[in-house]
């Protein structure tokens, strides 16, 4: 994973800072997608678990993740 400080398009600049992940489900594909829904991005760990979370934009679904409490 990585946390981008900086928007490399003003699409972005809202949401900074912000996580892209290779996220590996349980079935064994791996998705490239965000990180959402932690206050402390940089506390993220190899191995996390995480949950299907899918968020609307601009009327698409789109799959994003958040870390398991």
């Amino acid at each position: 994973w990585v946390v981008y400080h900086m928007a490399y398009h003003p699409a972005f600049e809202e949401r900074l800072p912000y996580a892209v992940a290779i996220v590996e489900l349980d079935e064994g594909p791996r998705l490239i997608s965000n990180v959402v829904g932690s206050a402390d991005l940089e506390s993220l760990v190899i191995d996390q678990r995480l949950v299907l979370v899918i968020e609307e934009e601009h009327g698409v679904a789109i799959p994003r993740f958040k870390p398991i409490s």
